[in-house]
């Protein structure tokens, strides 16, 4: 495997490893486990698992973290800086700078629809109990 400046970092299974508004400075790589990633009410919209990336879009479109990030099983994961990426970016063709960015652009549109619908959804539940009480 190459090496690529980085922390290692251990989770168990249930630590959070970073929480909506957190501010963005670092990517993250998983050597092992699985990783979920939580919408603002708790909704797993992923599950992650070794050899994927997380941590990326805050950073891409220039906000707080998104969504939350918690293990879901025991892992090592490897904090990659920042300015790691950033350099990988700058040698990178700017069409695929743009796609990155585009892509992480509707991932956070898409994180935020899955939480709208899920509202909703839990809401036509609620009342559909309400229904049957009846």
């Amino acid at each position: 495997m190459p090496q690529i400046p980085q922390k290692k970092l251990h989770f168990n299974a249930e630590d959070t490893i970073y929480t909506i508004g957190d501010k963005a400075e670092s990517v993250y790589l998983i050597h092992s486990g699985r990783v979920s990633i939580l919408s603002t009410h708790g909704l797993e919209i992923g599950t992650l698992a070794d050899g994927e990336m997380f941590g990326e879009v805050g950073r891409v479109i220039g906000s707080p973290r998104t969504v939350t990030a918690k293990a879901k099983t025991s892992c090592i994961i490897y904090e990659i800086n920042w300015e790691i990426v950033q350099k990988k970016l700058a040698e990178a063709d700017p069409i695929l700078v743009a796609i990155i960015r585009g892509l992480a652009l509707r991932i956070g549109d898409a994180n935020d629809l899955t939480e709208k619908y899920w509202r909703e959804l839990s809401i036509y539940k609620s009342l559909e109990s309400l229904d049957n009480d009846n």
